[in-house]
């Protein structure tokens, strides 16, 4: 059955097409950051401490260097050097270890998605709504794997490092503290651009459902 023709067609797929650019957006935006601060990184040179950003496609330099006045220097610190440099004292994995799988299907995923929204736009057959429902959970998906692969770095620790560490759950949003170093975990506009998409989309099913009740009813 096909009622991609009826009236109240248009504002759905208005809504999944404007949840289709948010995806999109997001892909290319920072989802996620994590900064470490600690006495050795003052905050007049390093205002973010030492930050890093998870983008789909990896994880990015983070940094803002605030140059002091007695230094010259156009060089803009490497913030995932320099937190592996500091993990590796505690025996903690490089950060490239880290959903190497994600990170390299991530496009794929994306372009599938995609399609799928596509599909919900003109399919009314049986299970229509699960070709929306996995755009939906991008955000949890997110948060989920997110929070899995702190936890393998968290308790993986070497034996090898130069400080001693019992394994541990970093903070996976908010505040904490490893030896004298203050964590940060917080969501970044890329995330605000999942959950308007999941919440899009949402609305756009909830359109749908009353579009096609009223189209089955009128027959």
């Amino acid at each position: 059955m096909n009622n991609s023709g009826k009236p109240g067609a248009a504002p759905f797929r208005l809504l999944t097409l404007a949840a289709m650019a948010l995806l999109a957006m997001a892909f290319f935006s920072p989802i996620w950051w994590v900064a470490l601060t600690a006495p050795q990184y003052p905050a007049d040179a390093f205002p973010d401490g030492i930050r890093i950003e998870f983008h789909f496609n990896g994880v990015m330099n983070g940094c803002h260097t605030r140059p002091r006045a007695e230094i010259e220097s156009d060089e803009t610190l490497d913030c995932v050097h320099e937190m592996n440099t500091i993990n590796h004292y505690i025996g903690m994995k490089p950060i490239a270890e880290g959903a190497k799988f994600e990170i390299a299907l991530a496009p794929y995923i994306f372009i599938a998605l995609g399609l799928m929204l596509v599909a919900f736009m003109f399919y009314s057959g049986p299970l229509w709504w699960l070709l929306a429902l996995p755009a939906i959970l991008v955000p949890l998906g997110f948060v989920i794997d997110y929070s899995g692969w702190l936890w393998y770095f968290g308790h993986t620790l070497s034996p090898m490092g130069a400080f001693t560490v019992k394994p541990f759950m970093p903070t996976v949003f908010g505040e904490g503290k490893v030896a004298q170093f203050s964590t940060f975990s917080y969501p970044t506009y890329g995330f605000g651009l999942l959950v308007a998409s999941s919440l899009a989309l949402v609305v756009a099913v909830l359109l749908r459902r009353k579009q096609l009740r009223a189209a089955r009813g009128g027959q």
